[in-house]
């Protein structure tokens, strides 16, 4: 099970491309040192995860860590041809846990169960700006599209090895192309060899399309070297309907095909259809999402664009159908500006308990529907001292058959972000 970044809205235009975390623009000549920029990041995270069912070995995982995230971006050297070099170093710091209590993904976990007092990482990339618009890329990378994207939904993000090219040439117009060579974990600081399966290198191709400020249209394809095709179509029109009020219609679909025949069945169509009715400070949501073919939807880190991929559950069991409410506030209506709020409901259904059943090993499940609540608060201070930082409280609750995806779970999470620029 995943617990990737789950998107607020899938709006799928995909933004800033294969690259670092914070994307600076290009520095149109301004010179490796004068077009540079360098942020710190700091994140505390308390994560508890209570483990409802009885026949679970490890009854809740609890832990605190803290973490650092430096990322330097260079400019580009002047002339059509422009070079540069990013760097990111990471490292994450135990402040509580303990054997028994570990497993929470903030940090690793030695063999004993402990957790180690803090791990680090440091990575890098080399870059080549093509008159501005086209971007080559070799080293470390963040993907964030819908076949290839990183985890952060921890203490720290995950990242992958590889190169790449992005063009944004035409107006509106983003696509990109890469491979990828090796990934991380995110509470870890080393690497495997392979993107997606050990000694398994993923190469994706794609990108975005604006019709206009209001309609985007998404398109990817992906190929892992031994496992699978996958291909994604994201549609994302908001319609103005009157003063304050506009409908968001979001659609999305996945297309998998299984390329080998190992233990994995990769085959599996995932599909979604989500409204959103912006209402002034108010949101009203609902969505649909349906599984089909052999198999789970099954994926690597964060690439699961698809509407009730939600804070732990992804409802991507074979067959699936689930069907989702949910609202958010923004506490600018009651004059508190940086305060909101989001709570959001989720059941599934039609589960394939034979499938589900081999897939856990022939622990048997025998229940097909699951549900799972999901709440958030969350605050950024908008001045004074303390301006920039951010709280964030999320709730979950989740209640399915305890041989699937972790059973009955309880969980919560706080989470205390804060940002320094350095240059």
């Amino acid at each position: 099970m995943k617990n990737a970044v789950k998107w607020s809205s899938l709006a799928l235009a995909v933004a800033a491309g294969n690259g670092m975390l914070a994307s600076s623009a290009m520095a149109e000549g301004e010179g490796f040192v004068e077009g540079a920029s360098a942020t710190l990041y700091n994140r505390t995270v308390y994560f508890n995860r209570d483990f409802r069912d009885p026949g679970q070995g490890q009854s809740k995982a609890d832990e605190t860590a803290t973490s650092f995230l430096m990322n330097f971006e260079s400019g580009y050297t002047q002339g059509p041809i422009g070079f540069g070099a990013d760097v990111v170093a990471m490292m994450g710091v135990k402040l509580d846990s303990g054997r028994g209590r570990s497993g929470t993904r903030l940090l690793p976990v030695r063999e004993d169960g402990s957790a180690p007092p803090e791990y680090s990482e440091i990575r890098g990339a080399v870059k080549m700006a093509v008159l501005d618009d086209t971007v080559l890329r070799y080293g470390v990378h963040f993907p964030e599209n819908p076949v290839a994207a990183y985890d952060d939904a921890r203490l720290l993000p995950n990242h992958y090895e590889g190169y790449s090219i992005t063009n944004n040439s035409i107006d509106g117009l983003f696509v990109e192309a890469g491979r990828l060579t090796d990934r991380s974990e995110m509470n870890g600081s080393g690497e495997t060899d392979g993107a997606v399966l050990p000694d398994e290198d993923l190469t994706f191709v794609g990108g975005t399309y604006a019709f206009t400020d209001n309609l985007s249209t998404t398109l990817y394809g992906a190929k892992s070297e031994d496992s699978y095709n996958r291909g994604f179509f994201g549609l994302d029109w908001t319609l103005p309907l009157n003063e304050g009020l506009s409908l968001n219609t979001n659609v999305a679909y996945y297309d998998t095909s299984d390329e080998q025949s190992g233990d994995t069945e990769f085959d599996n169509q995932a599909g979604s259809l989500a409204f959103t009715l912006n209402a002034g400070h108010h949101a009203f949501g609902v969505a649909y999402q349906q599984m089909e073919g052999d198999g789970r939807y099954e994926y690597r880190d964060g690439d699961i664009f698809i509407a009730n991929s939600v804070q732990y559950l992804d409802f991507n069991a074979k067959d699936e159908k689930s069907y989702q409410a949910r609202y958010d506030y923004d506490f600018e209506g009651l004059g508190i500006p940086g305060l909101s709020f989001m709570t959001r409901y989720i059941a599934g259904s039609d589960i394939d308990t034979a499938y589900e059943t081999a897939y856990n090993g022939g622990t048997t499940v025998s229940r097909d529907s699951r549900w799972e609540r999901d709440s958030e608060l969350q605050y950024t201070v908008q001045n004074g001292t303390l301006e920039g930082l951010n709280i964030r409280w999320r709730n979950a609750t989740i209640r399915q058959d305890a041989a699937i995806d972790g059973g009955d779970v309880d969980e919560n999470r706080l989470i205390v972000g804060y940002t320094w620029n350095l240059l």
